[in-house]
């Protein structure tokens, strides 16, 4: 089953200097696909790896970028791990259950618990550190 990339960062924002080094790498490796909001809490982030398409329906959408799960899996545990800690490790563990068992996953909720997630920003219109020095904790 193919889907699309996507991170759960909890407990953090966008000004945060690890998370701005976090989507500066993945803006090296995908390009102006990567994108990022404040999840439904107001206390993380979602970040995909998606392109805007057109539905005839709905207009303008997010469409994540299709992914084999190993690599999804893989770039997920980069960040779950030091030096970044960022991705949601039960978010993580849940999603190899349930690709285990053949069910989707890197889903992102844009409600929650009667709260809405913010919009979609593309992370190359953010102020990112520029290189390629990997972050290292201070």
């Amino acid at each position: 089953m193919s889907s699309g990339l996507t991170f759960d960062w909890d407990d953090t924002d966008l000004s945060n200097p690890k998370v701005l080094k976090a989507l500066s790498v993945l803006c090296t490796e995908f390009g102006p696909r990567v994108w990022v909001r404040t999840s439904s809490s107001g206390t993380g982030l979602h970040v995909l790896i998606g392109e805007l398409t057109y539905d005839t329906l709905f207009g303008i959408v997010m469409s994540p970028v299709p992914m084999k799960l190993s690599e999804q899996m893989m770039w997920r545990k980069v960040f779950s791990e030091k030096p970044w800690n960022l991705e949601c490790a039960g978010r993580l563990f849940s999603d190899q259950v349930r690709s285990a068992e053949g069910f989707r996953t890197s889903r992102v909720f844009k409600s929650k618990n009667g709260m809405t997630s913010a919009s979609w920003v593309s992370a190359e219109t953010l102020d990112l550190p520029i290189g390629s020095e990997t972050y290292e904790e201070e």
